[in-house]
């Protein structure tokens, strides 16, 4: 507290805490009589008024412009959300605005006459029919080589993509959660990737002792929809 709003604090009888109802000793203001309670005394009202009404000192403003400049700063910082998900032994990552929904894994249609690896069927969200895709397919990624042994059950799932009115529905081997990480993080691709995972990579994030494949969700859509066609 500012020597300032020290001295304005002194300057306010609180005669509630000497002769009022928060008093250490027995209450002996002659108004409670009347007002029963400090909190309908006008000089309680008028020290409250007071206070609020107090110009800020210097010292307080500039406490709290520089809190709610690194508080905004903070949140800037880390602008970017990502739906963090492994495919096998890769640990991938998708912005959230794209994704709609995470299911349980469900029965999965097969289409007569499919010849396209990246369709694996028909899937039914909700009640509504929806394109099922295998990420890992147009990814040209393995299964899985690890054994994946945790302290908690994992469980494959289900991800609906939407994006400009054309929805996806991909199985992944497990999702891990929302990761909020500034643009500063994210590392450029490294060469070792295969030529597939390069166009559809916009980079590498750090995570976990892991590294995310944090994939271009625009060359996603835009691959999935062409690649059905």
């Amino acid at each position: 507290m500012s020597e300032a709003a020290r001295h304005s604090l002194s300057a306010i009888d609180d005669c509630w805490n000497r002769i009022g109802v928060w008093s250490p000793n027995r209450a002996s203001c002659p108004e409670l009589r009347q007002v029963i309670h400090c909190r309908n005394c006008r000089q309680y009202s008028a020290a409250g008024r007071s206070m609020l009404e107090h110009p800020m000192s210097a010292d307080y403003c500039a406490e709290w412009t520089e809190r709610l400049a690194a508080a905004r700063q903070t949140k800037e910082g880390a602008s970017n959300a990502l739906l963090l998900f492994r495919l096998g032994d890769e640990w991938l990552g998708l912005d959230c605005h794209q994704v709609q929904e995470i299911t349980a894994m469900r029965p999965i249609h097969s289409l007569p006459h499919k010849t396209k690896p990246l369709l694996k069927g028909l899937v039914n969200v909700r009640g509504e029919l929806r394109v099922c895709v295998s990420i890992g397919s147009l990814l040209q990624l393995d299964k899985a080589e690890d054994d994946y042994r945790v302290d908690h059950d994992i469980k494959e799932r289900m991800i609906c993509i939407l994006k400009d009115g054309q929805s996806f529905v991909f199985p992944v081997s497990e999702v891990r959660g929302i990761h909020h990480y500034p643009d500063s993080a994210l590392k450029p691709v490294p060469a070792t990737l295969s030529k597939s995972r390069q166009s559809f990579t916009a980079g590498v994030l750090p995570w976990n002792q892991q590294h995310i494949g944090v994939l271009d969700h625009e060359l996603l859509f835009y691959a999935l929809t062409r690649g059905l066609q």
